[in-house]
């Protein structure tokens, strides 16, 4: 089975695509919270708990049910923090935003958090210039333009050494998305 919004391949029994996010529209109701199939007449989804709205539309855009954990995080915080802990609160910080990002842009499957940051051990941070700009391109297709600018704008400030306001603008985005 093929999703019928972005031609993501699905296995029979999926309820909504993982990479887009949209309903399979097998007939079914699917939890607005989860993305799980219910049946007719169920009041509260049998793998979430939450209650189900018996009036809502199949057809509708449901959220990716692993964006269900993903919590805003304040960008003062996580700065202050960052410097605080000596860069080790960075390190959790780049790995989340990583994975969240990815989550959030229906890139669930790309190079995990950890492995960027490996992969930035590893070359002495010239992969973070990658990650940049990558993290640039996923910010755009998550804001709906993609082809944007954000992509140059995350690499130039790689480049001048300014990643932690990439990470500020990134968190920013994944506020805003959830």
């Amino acid at each position: 089975m093929y999703c019928k919004n972005c031609g993501e391949h699905m296995n029979d029994n999926q309820a909504i695509c993982l990479k887009c996010g949209v309903a399979t529209g097998t007939g079914d109701s699917f939890c607005q919270n989860c993305g799980a199939a219910v049946n007719p007449g169920q009041a509260v989804c049998l793998n979430c708990g939450v209650a189900i709205n018996q009036n809502q539309n199949q057809n509708q855009k449901t959220v990716n049910p692993m964006a269900a954990n993903i919590k805003p995080r304040g960008i003062a915080v996580a700065i202050i923090l960052s410097i605080v802990t000596c860069g080790i609160y960075g390190i959790y910080w780049f790995v989340c935003l990583t994975n969240e990002l990815n989550i959030l842009s229906g890139h669930d499957k790309d190079t995990s958090g950890g492995m960027c940051f490996l992969l930035s051990l590893v070359t002495c941070s010239i992969y973070t210039y990658y990650w940049a700009y990558k993290m640039g391109q996923k910010r755009d297709e998550l804001a709906g333009t993609p082809g944007g600018s954000s992509s140059i704008l995350y690499l130039v400030l790689a480049l001048l050494g300014f990643n932690i306001v990439n990470w500020a603008l990134i968190q920013d985005t994944i506020n805003k998305s959830v």
